[in-house]
């Protein structure tokens, strides 16, 4: 697989670690918000033991929004993407509890060794290869620069991404 920061931005920050961060956050977000949606998550898991019903949730989530899926795991990377704070204490999924980590540590502890350990994973380069194909994906993610090219910047890391997700999801269907 290539480095993720084989391209390099001119500006947008100048480092390309600042927009993948941004796309990775704006990725949780988005599946943060469908799967509220879809499950009312939110509001149900005060009254409930977190893992166990965050699986079953997570479930439900993957039957209605994403059926045509070829990953019957595809529920523990939803799970791990919405709550990446599992208890330690609580008893239950331990590849969940590992799942949950490694995605908080993208996402809030990045480098590009953690992204890179992560896009390996075929059901997490599915889900963010699903997110890079929402329509008006620019104004989803929000426009992080006034510059036309930071706005090329950001472009060109999304299809970097979308590139990585196809090659790992290539060779998984092999």
């Amino acid at each position: 697989m290539d480095a993720l920061s084989s391209l390099k931005p001119k500006r947008f920050g100048d480092r390309p670690d600042v927009i993948y961060k941004t796309i990775l956050r704006s990725f949780k977000k988005y599946y943060l918000k469908d799967f509220n949606e879809a499950t009312d998550y939110k509001k149900m898991k005060r009254k409930m033991p977190l893992q166990k019903d965050l699986l079953t949730m997570a479930n439900l989530y993957v039957k209605e929004r994403i059926p045509e899926s070829p990953y019957s795991d595809l529920s523990l990377f939803i799970a791990a993407v919405v709550q990446q704070k599992i208890p330690e204490e609580a008893d239950g999924n331990e590849r969940l509890q590992e799942l949950s980590r490694t995605v908080g540590d993208v996402l809030y502890k990045f480098n590009k060794t953690k992204m890179n350990s992560l896009l390996v994973y075929p059901q997490f380069s599915y889900l963010l290869s699903k997110f890079l194909s929402i329509d008006d994906l620019l104004g989803f993610i929000g426009n992080k620069s006034s510059s036309p090219e930071g706005t090329q910047n950001l472009q060109d890391q999304i299809e970097f991404l979308r590139q990585q997700c196809s090659i790992v999801l290539g060779r998984t269907a092999l």
